[in-house]
């Protein structure tokens, strides 16, 4: 096919950049369907645990809270938010066997 200035060359070229750019487009809206299925699979799995476990790890990986802010929001000592973050975390690997 010939385009407005004439040269085919041009036009071949563009369209196998569209193709291209189609299919990274695909690719990433398949990811973007993979990893909202994943959170959404996270999700379900931490509302199966009891609190206050529960509000930790929702609060850290979901909200994105660091420990520290958990902490000082829950009148909890460093110290002791990072204990029961790890229990947390064991709880929720427990239920991913």
């Amino acid at each position: 096919m010939i385009c407005q200035n004439g040269n085919p060359h041009i036009y071949d070229k563009e369209a196998e950049r569209l193709v291209e750019l189609e299919d990274c487009f695909s690719e990433l809206m398949d990811n973007v369907i993979e990893e909202k299925n994943n959170q959404k699979k996270i999700v379900e799995q931490v509302n199966k645990i009891e609190q206050p476990f529960k509000n930790i790890l929702f609060e850290v990986y979901i909200q994105g809270k660091s420990l520290v802010k958990v902490a000082s929001d829950k009148d909890y000592d460093y110290k002791h938010m990072c204990y029961k973050h790890g229990i947390a975390l064991k709880k929720f690997d427990e239920l991913d066997k």
